[in-house]
């Protein structure tokens, strides 16, 4: 979920925050949107790269239907599949640069997305954790400015806490506008 999270925060800066020089780079990220929605996240989140691992089940989610490509969930271009070659006794890593199409059946489309623990594991990096923790966000340090951080210890931008979204009319109030 974390992949989908960042393209639509990317897609969000974008629109609604007229930011020109968003770059994404997602690990192991579901197809979010149809064909349509693929194309127009390219053309303004140009800088993107999505890597897939190899069997990785996520990337394959939801499914990809052949038969119906307008009405399909599609991802979007600049996959990076990362795959093993094994010769006899050695293995070697592949980082294969994909079409532009989103879909190249001859990356991740190629195999069958069955495995969590390919997930699990980019670069040799774990993504897990073995205990619960809240999410930290790396960032620009020029963000901080625009937001504060809750009791927890989380970045919030844009809401101060302390200002209620709704304001109750009281009895004074609804007496003076009477007035």
């Amino acid at each position: 979920m974390g992949g989908a999270m960042a393209a639509f925060c990317a897609l969000d800066l974008t629109v609604n925050h007229e930011n020109q020089n968003v770059k994404v780079m997602t690990f192991g990220q579901p197809r979010i949107g149809n064909a349509v929605f693929a194309t127009y996240y390219s053309q303004l989140v140009p800088d993107t790269i999505r890597v897939t691992n190899e069997h990785d089940i996520v990337p394959h989610l939801p499914p990809y239907y052949t038969y119906f490509p307008q009405k399909t969930y599609h991802h979007f271009a600049r996959e990076v599949w990362l795959y093993n070659i094994g010769l006899g006794s050695l293995v070697y890593n592949v980082e294969k640069i994909c079409d532009e199409s989103g879909e190249d059946p001859t990356c991740s489309r190629s195999v069958t997305g069955n495995s969590i623990s390919d997930h699990l594991v980019y670069y040799g990096v774990e993504l897990g954790c073995d205990a619960w923790v809240s999410c930290r966000i790396v960032m620009d340090s020029r963000i901080e400015e625009y937001g504060n951080t809750d009791l927890n210890g989380n970045f919030v931008l844009s809401r101060n806490f302390t200002t209620p979204i709704l304001k109750l009319n009281t009895e004074s109030e609804v007496g003076a506008k009477l007035s």
